[in-house]
């Protein structure tokens, strides 16, 4: 499941544009249209495949949200692009489709406390493969403590099933501190996503927004079958990101969001039942990404 953000409910950046005071009226919906490119550097640790390896990435995301539940759908699109003897090895994949439904319930114990489920369902698959092919899951569970509003805490445990290896339990833990009303720091690790996310709200009403992203994040594939039999590649990145989110008017209904980012490192893995059975990683290497989106 992507980066995403994905069990951790919500994207670390875009979480603070539903609590916006830009739009002090009920808007639970946003959507977006998102466009990324990742320049192409040179592979290693490749078992000797030389080459290059670049991505690009366009896709919709879709939230609804209330202060007891939320759903996130995404369907993103990447084209991974291979060049050298690796284009020609085990270590290369086509294009990839990943569509994912997470969510949460909450059920609050008072002012301070609260429990949630959390939930996710994902169709992530190579495209020569159908989609119906890379379906997995992810169920667990958080406590939620809330002290004061400039703190919110939730800890807890989700089970995630993973391709070609058995399920894994992963701690779960989302910790916002607001030190000040223009600023919120949070502490985000989930086992897809594990970094620290930081939002800076420029105006008053919260208008624009710069926020910067330190995080290991991941992505997870069903491939076509390898030589050695069924596969799946496990990608891991760390990617230092940099955004700036601006509303459109005073409604706050329309944004355009802009970041640029280093991915410092970046790995490959190859799995197949249980084992690793190929990997390599692609150099350092910058990248971009475009978002156009409505609250409503």
């Amino acid at each position: 499941m992507r980066k995403l953000k994905h069990i951790a409910l919500l994207s670390a950046t875009l979480g603070g544009l539903l609590g916006s005071a830009v739009a002090a009226e009920d808007k639970p919906w946003l959507v977006m249209a998102d466009w990324q490119s990742r320049a192409a550097d040179v592979i290693s640790h490749s078992g000797g495949e030389v080459g290059t390896y670049g991505r690009s990435r366009t896709g919709i995301e879709a939230i609804w949200k209330r202060a007891d539940a939320a759903v996130d759908f995404e369907w993103y699109r990447y084209r991974q692009s291979f060049t050298g003897l690796a284009s020609n090895s085990d270590r290369r994949y086509g294009d990839t489709t990943d569509l994912i439904i997470t969510g949460f319930r909450q059920w609050d114990r008072g002012d301070r406390y609260a429990v949630q489920l959390i939930y996710a369902v994902e169709w992530a698959a190579e495209s020569t493969l159908a989609l119906s092919e890379g379906f997995r899951w992810g169920l667990g569970g958080a406590a939620r403590w809330r002290p004061d509003p400039e703190l919110d805490i939730a800890l807890g445990l989700v089970l995630q099933h993973r391709f070609e290896m058995s399920p894994l339990p992963v701690p779960y833990l989302k910790a916002i501190w607001r030190p000040d009303p223009t600023v919120e720091c949070e502490l985000r690790v989930t086992g897809l996503q594990n970094g620290l996310f930081v939002r800076w709200f420029l105006t008053e009403d919260r208008g624009s927004m710069l926020d910067f992203t330190m995080a290991y994040e991941t992505l997870m594939f069903r491939l076509g079958d390898g030589s050695y039999g069924g596969r799946a590649v496990a990608v891991g990145e760390v990617p230092l990101r940099v955004g700036l989110t601006q509303f459109l008017e005073p409604s706050g209904t329309w944004f355009v969001r802009g970041a640029a980012e280093w991915v410092a490192f970046a790995r490959h893995s190859f799995r197949h039942d249980g084992e690793t059975m190929g990997a390599f990683q692609p150099g350092a290497s910058w990248g971009l990404t475009v978002r156009l989106g409505a609250r409503f």
